[in-house]
């Protein structure tokens, strides 16, 4: 079909003002609003950071603002895991500093050496942060290298007072690090429920409340439409982020990780049915309020159960998946069911079945493709060009105070265009709220007022509050909280005394929108690569991965199988991260192409949790394998399996396939090779008269309900994509995989 090109009525400006600021209103509203932990984490990081002021002030500890800012930087989901956190940024300061000290003795003495060891560093710095797969951790590095260079341009001090100054720069990490951790310790005492528990038992309190005021057939009350429309707006990357951090066994992050999903989606589907409830004028059947009773019964069960820590029993409901005059109720009641099947094989959800598969994997340093990979070098240049043109500007036009432009560059650099614009506009915006108005404003209108430190003290803690607050937002705002406490710090955690001066908060704002614009001219125009593209290739790379861990499934030699399958399973786990912030930083991508890359991002969301049910189905069934190898079944049973599994790795590799955009083999009936596989195990124990065995019995389940999850979701990536692209988007000259 040619595309038409077709004159579209203009839009009246004032209505699209106030739908735009209407959106913004309703947006700030659900990252804002409360959710079940989120005060106790502002309450621990706001005593954190003011102790550590209080210390810097008394002390009069020089670059103050660091230790400071590390608060909210290390602060995690319990104190083993911050503790791993703040010794990590520890080392990477230490050796910072140790790199700077040897690199300064050596050539600060002459221009041009000083300049390339400045060039040389700065392309270290991206490096790493390409390179190493602790992003904090090299984003520590760069970060003293950003604080140390400025200082040693300084050529009115003496080399004592810059080596001091250096040594200086580097022991603030450890005072902020050491008080987040003891402030963290003593909240634990107070509070022993886990910020990640809170959220997911409320989530699925929700959605308990949501089905019984439906059974009941009463409205819901205030509290519950505004959890309901937080929980909609928050999403789960909150949750996501929580676990990362938890330092929980890798195989258990996994499995909550795809309960999540699901929950998310549960939560989706239950604002979807509440909403159609309130709009629609019907009367609900009483067969239709029975099953929401049910329903919520079931899920009252699954909440009590992952509350204590007990593996959530299998719900099985009588009419799960029958049709209802409630459009999202079958729906509703087939995710419920997935849930448990996550965790399927265990006692509890920390104790699994004995198997190699469980030995942890310790996360590598480095990337596995470090030192092969073009595109970490590339990265490194991109970075290291906009920040060496950011130091000559403001080198050449003799502004020091422009300095904050380094560390700009390398805490806004990411790998897509996408995010790298997102952490820019957050950039921007806690450089104006915390420097302009927060840090300016207090300068002209509070400090002149105070006179002692109590009363900073408490200007300090409502700043930091502030920032704390909106840094406990899904990370579509979160970033804003961080950087506006930073502008904040820099400005009054820099000096000892009250500032006058209005200039230094200036030049350090002017500092960033300097970084901001070479990040802008020379990172996001050099060997660029759209989040779409990236989400694309990884979703897609994760499918592959899935694939050959099916086949991994059949070798005979069982360690060499429990190796390959430990490593793609954490493989698989970054990639479903990968997936998730990449969706969201495709948000921030504009041109004439957004309309099919928001269309493409809605697929990857909606499929992203039937694959991590999947990846957990699969990686329980590699439990019974691994224990009961091939050999050791009968010979028709293990050709099944052999069968069932290369037909789901030929399955999965045509989804792969199609969401290249690639033309894929006919991908084989995954629903009659599980169906094959049942018949010749129910076969195999009736021609010698015993009963299908417990185990047994978990396979046909397992293999049962992965065949019932992906059929359908091969046919839903294979339409999407067969679809001819200019009937859904008119936009013919944009090809899937493109940027």
């Amino acid at each position: 079909m040619a595309f038409r090109s077709e004159t579209v009525p203009a839009a009246d400006p004032s209505r699209a003002i106030d739908h735009a600021g209407q959106w913004f209103w309703g947006f700030l509203k659900n990252e804002l609003a409360p959710y079940p932990g989120r005060a106790w984490v502002v309450a621990r990081i706001t005593i954190a950071a003011t102790i550590v002021m209080i210390i810097v002030m008394t002390f009069q500890i020089p670059n103050g603002f660091l230790a400071a800012i590390f608060t909210l930087f290390v602060s995690r989901e319990n104190p083993t895991a911050t503790l791993r956190s703040g010794f990590r940024a520890m080392l990477a300061f230490a050796i910072a500093a140790a790199y700077t000290l040897i690199g300064v003795a050596l050539l600060v003495d002459d221009r041009l050496t000083h300049f390339l060891w400045i060039v040389l560093s700065l392309f270290i710095a991206f490096y790493l942060i390409g390179i190493i797969t602790d992003y904090g951790t090299a984003v520590g590095f760069g970060f003293l290298l950003a604080g140390a260079i400025p200082l040693w341009d300084q050529t009115l001090l003496n080399v004592n007072d810059r080596v001091e100054n250096t040594l200086w720069l580097a022991f603030t990490t450890p005072l902020g690090v050491t008080v987040a951790i003891v402030v963290e310790y003593v909240f634990r005492r107070v509070h022993p429920t886990t910020d990640l528990t809170e959220g997911i038992e409320h989530r699925l309190q929700v959605v308990d409340e949501v089905l019984k005021s439906i059974a009941a057939g009463a409205p819901l009350g205030g509290k519950l439409e505004k959890d309901i429309s937080l929980y909609t707006g928050a999403g789960l990357s909150r949750l996501r982020r929580l676990l990362v951090r938890s330092g929980y066994s890798s195989h258990f992050i996994s499995q909550m990780n795809a309960a999540v999903a699901l929950l998310g989606r549960l939560v989706d589907m239950a604002a979807s049915l509440r909403l159609f409830c309130a709009g629609q004028a019907i009367e609900i059947s009483t067969e239709d309020r029975e099953r929401c009773a049910r329903l919520a019964d079931e899920i009252s069960v699954l909440r009590e159960n992952l509350r204590l820590r007990k593996a959530p029993h299998p719900i099985n409901l009588p009419r799960q998946g029958q049709a209802s005059n409630l459009p999202f109720l079958p729906a509703m009641e087939t995710t419920a069911a997935l849930i448990p099947q996550v965790f399927g094989g265990a006692e509890s959800i920390d104790e699994f079945i004995p198997a190699p598969m469980d030995d942890e994997v310790k996360q590598p340093f480095f990337a596995p493709d470090a030192f092969s990979n073009p595109d970490h070098l590339k990265f490194a240049i991109r970075g290291m060009l906009a920040a060496v043109a950011s130091y000559v500007i403001y080198t050449a036009v003799d502004w020091r105070g422009l300095s904050t432009c380094i560390p700009t560059c390398i805490i806004t650099a990411l790998s897509t265009i996408g995010s790298s614009r997102q952490k820019q506009f957050l950039r921007l915006g806690g450089a104006i709220i915390g420097g302009i108005i927060v840090g300016m404003g207090a300068q002209i209108f509070v400090l002149p007022h105070l006179d002692s430190i109590a009363g900073f003290t408490l200007l300090f803690a409502a700043v930091t509050a502030l920032s704390a607050w909106i840094a406990t937002a899904s990370p579509r705002l979160s970033y804003l909280g961080v950087q506006l406490a930073l502008a904040f710090y820099l400005i009054n955690l820099q000096e000892f005394t009250i500032q006058t001066s209005l200039a230094i908060a200036r030049d350090r704002i002017f500092g960033v929108f300097l970084g901001l614009l070479c990040m802008w001219l020379i990172f996001d125009r050099l060997w660029v690569k759209n989040a779409l593209e990236e989400m694309q290739t990884v979703f897609a790379r994760n499918l592959d991965m899935f694939a050959e861990l099916a086949v991994q499934m059949l070798k005979e030699d069982r360690n060499e199988s429990a190796r390959q399958v430990r490593r793609l399973r954490d493989q698989i786990n970054a990639g479903f991260q990968a997936v998730t912030a990449q969706a969201d930083a495709v948000l921030f991508e504009f041109g004439p192409s957004r309309q099919r890359k928001m269309q493409i991002r809605d697929y990857f969301r909606r499929w992203q949790p039937s694959v991590r049910a999947l990846f957990l189905m699969q990686l329980t069934t590699a439990q019974y394998r691994l224990q009961t190898p091939l050999s050791e079944l009968p010979e028709r049973i293990a050709k099944a399996h052999v069968a069932f599994e290369n037909d789901t790795a030929r399955v999965m590799r045509a989804m792969a396939d199609e969401v290249r955009g690639k033309t894929s083999e006919e991908a084989p009936d995954i629903q009659a090779s599980a169906a094959n596989l049942h018949q010749e195990i129910r076969r195999s124990f009736e021609e010698r008269g015993l009963p299908v065995s417990p185990q047994s019995s978990d396979i046909i389940t397992l293999t049962g309900n992965m065949a019932s999850i992906l059929a359908p979701l091969y046919k839903d990536v294979h339409s999407s994509f067969a679809t001819p692209r200019d009937t859904i988007t008119a936009l013919p000259q944009y090809r899937h995989g493109e940027a």
